[in-house]
């Protein structure tokens, strides 16, 4: 700073030299500007006491640019400054080159730094002290080059957690999830109301996949028939059998607009007449069957095979076998038709052989096990020709869920009330061509979702049904005719062809009121399709799964979830 504030100083003194230089020029006829600054003069700090001064050279100049001739002069020019002090202001320090032009320095300082210090000097992760002045200007800004290098752009994360800040933000965290956990029943699928009981109750519904769910039950036991004496080579000569034999009229049947007389449970009036003084003349023929081969079906109660009674309305017995709900009915009630003759032999062990005669010699005759369950149904032509439907009296080979084919698609996206009779032929033809390396059982195909959904499904999304009926009204029966006319024409030309009719419901509601309901809905458009487009009743099976398969996986009443299928099953049945 010595060597540049002196430089600063004689550009000052000769510059006042110059604007001096008339004055003296005429005083001492000698240039100014040609005469150096006298010996002994200057700044005050270049003159130290005690130390000897070289011999002046006359003419010279003083510090204000004066010509001095002689030693006097000088020694009087040399007292002057001693007593004065510095003659240059502090202002005047300032070097020009920093203040001139701070637009400059800023614009340099955003690209490459002005202040050049060797990288190599630097150590990465280091604090770099530059030397400094000791008061820089307040607008001055220098960034160096190791501040740009890329090992310092980003300090390194020096922050200590403590164990008590963990614990902390441990608790924090435990309190939002039981916050989350808490507001769970207002989330949308919850019932409305607060019945702890009920929300209890309500089956666990997930976006899963079949695919995508973890299998749980990975085998299934062989599928045994029950002993049915009714299944026996010798049921035709048994003489022990009760045989009864009626012609059925219009008030015998049901039609697919009647609704039930009895509520889906009717616990009530099933337990009256399972409890009357061995009066069974109360009991239905399905109910009089069961009494025989499985015992009274009084809600609450267990049955022979370890079934525990749900709810019984008569027409349907929902029990619960293996912590699953099942629906025990009647499948023959599809056929009785006004004018057919119906000859039902009931054996000792409660099993049944129906047969139905029609007004054209046709005979349909059904096997039932004592627990009714259909075990075995053939067309018998007027000729004697026979025609086997399905046939349960054989013992079925175990199903190994995770060893079965990979089904081709769910369902079958077909606009039923459109009219379009080729695309649903198509589509309840579609997996006609498919190989398959075993059959199934009726029962199996009823109870395996994984069996049963290698046939692709057909969903009947235009029939609805008011809140608890089973009823279709005629106008709603419209809009099956194309499903009518397309299964009529694939039964013409393959008279064993099968259809499975399937029933579901929404969530609402009790679970076992829920299957009895879908089972009834299943049944009734079974019978819309026979009343009204001439399908052949044996041809169909009816199955309700209630709410054990949501469309749309909400607990809230969702119409999408009412709804009816129906499968082509030739296919697993062969």
């Amino acid at each position: 700073m010595r060597r540049s504030t002196l430089k600063s100083t004689t550009s000052l003194v000769l510059s006042f030299a110059v604007a001096t230089s008339p004055v003296l020029a005429q005083q001492t006829d000698v240039d100014p500007e040609t005469l150096e600054i006298c010996v002994g003069l200057g700044p005050a700090a270049d003159i130290v006491a005690g130390e000897p001064l070289l011999e002046p050279t006359f003419p010279c100049v003083d510090q204000n640019g004066e010509v001095v001739v002689d030693e006097v002069a000088l020694e009087t020019a040399i007292a002057a400054q001693v007593d004065d002090g510095p003659a240059e202001p502090e202002e005047l320090v300032e070097t020009p080159e920093v203040t001139a032009a701070p637009a400059d320095v800023e614009t340099t300082t955003e690209g490459t730094a002005t202040l050049e210090v060797p990288v190599e000097e630097a150590v990465p992760g280091e604090t770099v002290v530059e030397e400094q002045p000791a008061e820089p200007a307040p607008e001055e800004t220098v960034t160096t080059e190791v501040e740009a290098a890329p090992e310092a752009a980003e300090a390194p994360d020096t922050t200590v957690t403590s164990d008590a800040d963990v614990a902390a933000e441990a608790e924090a965290d435990v309190a939002i999830e039981a916050t989350e956990q808490e507001a769970l029943p207002d989330a949308e699928g919850m019932p409305e109301g607060d019945d702890a009981a009920a929300i209890a109750d309500l089956p666990t519904v997930t976006d899963e996949t079949p695919e995508e769910a973890e299998i749980v039950i990975e085998t299934v036991e062989a599928d045994e028939p029950p002993a049915a004496a009714a299944a026996s080579a010798d049921a035709e000569a048994d003489t022990t059998a009760e045989v009864q034999v009626e012609t059925l009229t219009q008030d015998d049947v049901r039609s697919s607009s009647q609704d039930f007389e009895t509520t889906a449970t009717g616990e009530a009036q099933a337990e009256a007449r399972a409890s009357g003084d061995n009066d069974d003349d109360g009991l239905s023929n399905f109910e009089k069957a069961l009494l025989l081969g499985l015992g009274a079906a009084v809600v609450g109660s267990v049955l022979n095979n370890g079934d525990e009674v749900v709810s019984n309305s008569g027409d349907r017995v929902i029990v619960e076998r293996d912590g699953e709900l099942v629906v025990l009915k009647d499948d023959d009630v599809l056929l009785r038709q006004p004018g057919a003759e119906v000859q039902t032999r009931t054996f000792e062990d409660g099993s049944t052989q129906t047969s139905v005669l029609r007004e054209d010699g046709t005979q349909i005759v059904t096997i039932r096990g004592s627990d009714g369950r259909v075990l075995r149904r053939a067309r018998v032509l007027e000729d004697g020709t026979q025609i086997v439907l399905f046939d349960d009296t054989q013992a079925s080979e175990p199903v190994v869920v995770t060893e079965l084919p990979r089904q081709q698609e769910a369902s079958v996206e077909v606009d039923v009330s459109r009219g379009d009779t080729a695309a649903l032929r198509a589509a309840l033809l579609a997996n006609q061509n498919r190989q398959f390396d075993r059959s199934y059982s009726l029962r199996q195909i009823r109870s395996i979702r994984e069996v049963r959904d290698l046939a692709p499904q057909v969903e009947l999304d235009t029939v609805t049904f008011a809140t608890g009926s089973a009823a279709i009204e005629p106008s709603q029966a419209e809009e099956l005719t194309s499903l009518g006319i397309a299964i009529v024409d694939i039964i013409q030309e393959d008279p064993g062809q099968v259809f499975l009719i399937e029933g579901h419901t929404d969530a609402v509601g009790d679970a076992g009121y829920n299957l009895a309901l879908s089972d009834r809905r299943a049944e009734t458009v079974a019978l819309a399709l026979t009343e009204y487009f001439g399908v052949p009743p044996e041809n169909l099976i009816t199955q309700g799964y209630g709410e054990s398969i949501l469309k749309v996986p909400t607990l809230r009443a969702e119409r999408e979830n009412r709804r009816a299928a129906v499968r082509n099953i030739t296919s697993l049945l062969r």
